[in-house]
């Protein structure tokens, strides 16, 4: 079936949608990664993340949240911590995210 009209239980056509997110330098990404961490231990969650994700307006951000844990976590403590892996994980969002542009 295909859907030529917007359908309310469906999504509306990909050229309408507003896919457009934030863009930002490294250290706005740094600054931005410190508001994550809602509860201030210094280290950032697997939902942490995924609630930051949304505020960027990234598609997907459950899987890309997923993704960059098993990535970035190298000790499978299941958090971010501060130092390497915060440095990986911002690696990482340059890389596959997109998000970090360079001036």
């Amino acid at each position: 079936m295909v859907l030529y009209t917007y359908d309310p239980g469906h999504y509306p056509p990909p050229q309408s949608r507003n896919i457009r997110f934030r863009k930002m330098t490294r250290e706005q990404f740094e600054q931005w990664l410190d508001t994550v961490d809602s509860n201030h231990d210094g280290y950032i969650s697997r939902n942490e993340l995924n609630a930051a994700l949304a505020t960027l307006g990234l598609r997907f951000k459950t899987w890309k949240s997923w993704r960059a844990m098993k990535r970035c976590d190298k000790n499978h403590n299941h958090v971010i911590d501060p130092g390497l892996e915060r440095k990986k994980l911002i690696d990482y969002a340059e890389k596959r995210w997109h998000i970090i542009v360079t001036n």
